[in-house]
């Protein structure tokens, strides 16, 4: 009569609904669905990444222009579309020069060219219109700039991958044996190789073995883990002394166990994020090297040569820095913003 009586609900009032229990990813998930930077980021990197991956079906199939083909009699030519526009836009800058006043009048004119440029340029077939100009080659630029993702994104996972690695690996043993022989060793690596200008080092380097794109991510990951090292060592001090952790050694537990199987998962969090951000930091510095022409050579294109080539020509050829350079300004703006969000989506039970 009892339990008859427990399992009845009272007239009018309506049976409580089952709460769901809500898991530590899913939280993450739900809280990185909701930041609306976060999504945009996504947004934004899916489709550098499209592109990239299918450069050559757009090469072939939607601009029509081969990356390495050359044509001298189109040497920094402007974009089709502002090939009336560009002249009219040089004669409104000549005339704020010096103490003359600028002619804005003439805007409305090249805008009106260039809309019918851009009209024009849809109307013809593959191949006849450059929609970024050309550079001193010849070669269709927004072409190069659409290969020369597979190159910059490849080197920054590469770069990720193999700081990751070093950099989980050393931390987790350095801070899992703390204030030992192994621990002193570890962070006199960190030390020896943290003093070292790694700008000349890289320099120095890509000169002498000429790299490959993915010898060139190995010089640069080889040499940028200390910080993900440091990082990791010090959150395993909070982790290692914890109740779970003595009772695992109490039970018999290895330590390559203990470390890797409960310590780490810890700090997964951390090293989720530091890999966002280690591969815009391989694109920028991928792109600094090769702007400073010891990165990737010719004819390969990367978003670095291609600025490295533009050298001296933006006032006469800008499109030479711009499509680069915008490509690099929405990748690595995408990449900071999902590392950012991740970053709060971590902590889901963080108020905003």
């Amino acid at each position: 009569m009892a339990q008859g009586t427990l399992s009845m609900s009272r007239p009018g009032t309506t049976p409580l609904k089952e709460i769901k229990q809500q898991s530590y990813w899913g939280a993450v998930a739900q809280k990185l669905w909701h930041d609306k930077f976060s999504v945009f980021a996504i947004i934004l990197l899916s489709f550098m990444i499209t592109i990239s991956v299918a450069a050559p079906w757009i090469g072939d199939n939607v601009l029509g222009f081969d990356p390495t083909d050359t044509n001298l009699r189109m040497r920094n030519k402007p974009p089709t579309w502002a090939a009336e526009a560009w002249p009219m836009f040089q004669e409104f800058t000549k005339s704020c020069q010096g103490a003359g006043d600028c002619q804005w009048g003439r805007w409305g004119a090249i805008f009106q060219s260039a809309a019918a440029g851009i009209g024009d340029c849809f109307q013809l077939g593959r191949g006849e219109c450059h929609w970024m100009g050309t550079d001193d080659a010849g070669r269709d630029v927004l072409t190069r700039g659409v290969y020369g993702g597979r190159v910059s994104l490849r080197i920054g996972i590469y770069v990720a991958a193999v700081s990751m690695t070093l950099g989980v690996l050393l931390g987790v043993i350095s801070g899992y044996y703390a204030a030992t022989f192994i621990d002193d060793i570890i962070n006199a690596v960190i030390m020896t190789l943290g003093s070292i200008p790694l700008l000349f080092l890289l320099i120095i380097l890509s000169r002498i073995f000429t790299p490959s794109p993915e010898g060139l991510a190995f010089l640069i990951g080889i040499f940028s883990w200390m910080g993900l090292s440091r990082l990791i060592r010090g959150q395993i001090f909070s982790v290692r002394e914890r109740d779970y952790i003595l009772a695992s050694r109490a039970v018999g537990t290895g330590n390559w166990r203990i470390m890797f199987r409960h310590v780490f998962p810890n700090v997964s969090s951390i090293v989720i994020v530091s890999a966002v951000f280690n591969i815009a930091g391989a694109i920028i510095a991928e792109a600094g090297l090769s702007y400073l022409g010891v990165g990737i050579g010719p004819p390969t294109a990367s978003w670095g040569n291609m600025m490295q080539g533009s050298l001296g020509s933006f006032t006469n050829a800008p499109w030479l820095v711009l499509t680069p350079g915008i490509f690099i300004f929405l990748t690595t703006l995408g990449i900071y913003l999902l590392g950012d969000g991740l970053r709060d989506a971590f902590d889901p039970w963080l108020q905003d």
